[in-house]
């Protein structure tokens, strides 16, 4: 995945997702930051709060593309990083659950920042 195609696989992973951001109007409009901490992390929070555990694992799953982009794109795991996974440190039972669905590159960059901000 390039950094570049981010919004773009966000939404044909998650179709729903286009509309949220398209209602977030310009400010945010070709912002990777912005459109995953903004759009993708409220979605994350309804499906675990949901229940939803194939939307979960899903979710999982594409933070491990996320993850394993580093040879073609680092800045991709960085979105990851900073606008998907740091926004949701503090929510200890969300992390609970997400780590159950997490896979191997996923899991290590999520332990790596817990230690590093002091939750792990």
């Amino acid at each position: 995945m390039r950094f570049e195609d981010t919004i773009e696989e966000l939404f044909a992973s998650f179709p729903a997702l286009r509309s949220k951001y398209e209602d977030e109007g310009d400010y945010i409009n070709g912002l990777s930051h912005l459109c995953y901490e903004i759009v993708f992390v409220p979605f994350i929070r309804q499906a675990v709060f949901d229940g939803n555990e194939n939307l979960i694992a899903s979710i999982c799953d594409y933070f491990e593309r996320m993850a394993g982009s580093d040879n073609e794109d680092e800045r991709v795991s960085e979105l990851l990083a900073v606008s998907v996974l740091e926004p949701i440190l503090s929510e200890r039972e969300l992390v609970r659950i997400l780590k159950e669905h997490m896979g191997n590159l996923t899991l290590n960059l999520f332990t790596y920042m817990e230690k590093e901000t002091g939750w792990g």
